[in-house]
């Protein structure tokens, strides 16, 4: 048996490892240089930033798992006038407790939340291991519709017709026909 409970900044520690647990089991083992920057953040959100929402699972005391999301302004469009929505950021279960329901009761909570504070949808980017869960939750897939990409600085774009060389001075910078 679990129990579930709000964060506090106290647990940003925890938060931060869980979250560390997350990217290493999607895809890792990832440096941990990141890790500072990421407790300090969720600190100070969990501290002052109202928008953010983040809940723990206990199992005996011991912290089994995590979730945490954000409530994010966003433009109406045709499928949804309402002008917030709920953003799920991180899931994390400790290798240990997984298979008892954590992950699943942990997203369950923190999606009625924001549903109780007037969403109409809750969104995230799920990986492939966690798939199946949002799946029995109800989450829909919107991959026909939707590619979910990044562009990341400091790595190279191949020249194409929106990008051309930038020449050093800055002072002609040619504009692509």
């Amino acid at each position: 048996m679990f129990t579930i409970r709000a964060a506090t900044p106290a647990d940003a520690t925890i938060l931060t490892e869980l979250r560390r647990v997350m990217h290493d089991t999607i895809n890792g083992p990832h440096p941990t240089d990141w890790m500072p920057a990421c407790e300090e953040m969720t600190r100070r959100r969990l501290s002052d930033d109202p928008t953010f929402h983040a809940y723990l699972a206990e199992v005996d005391g011991v912290v089994a798992g995590a979730a945490t999301g954000e409530l994010r302004s966003r433009f109406p469009t045709p499928d949804s006038p309402a002008t917030v929505a709920g953003f799920l950021i991180a899931l994390s279960t400790l290798p240990a407790y997984r298979g008892r329901g954590i992950g699943g009761t942990l997203t369950h909570h923190l999606t009625e939340r924001f549903l109780a504070a007037g969403c109409e949808r809750v969104g995230l980017f799920a990986s492939r291991q966690g798939a199946p869960i949002y799946r029995e939750l109800g989450f829909e897939d919107l991959s026909d519709s939707i590619v979910a990409m990044n562009r990341f600085a400091g790595r190279p774009v191949p020249v194409n017709r929106w990008t051309t060389p930038t020449p050093s001075d800055h002072s002609e910078v040619p504009v692509p026909s």
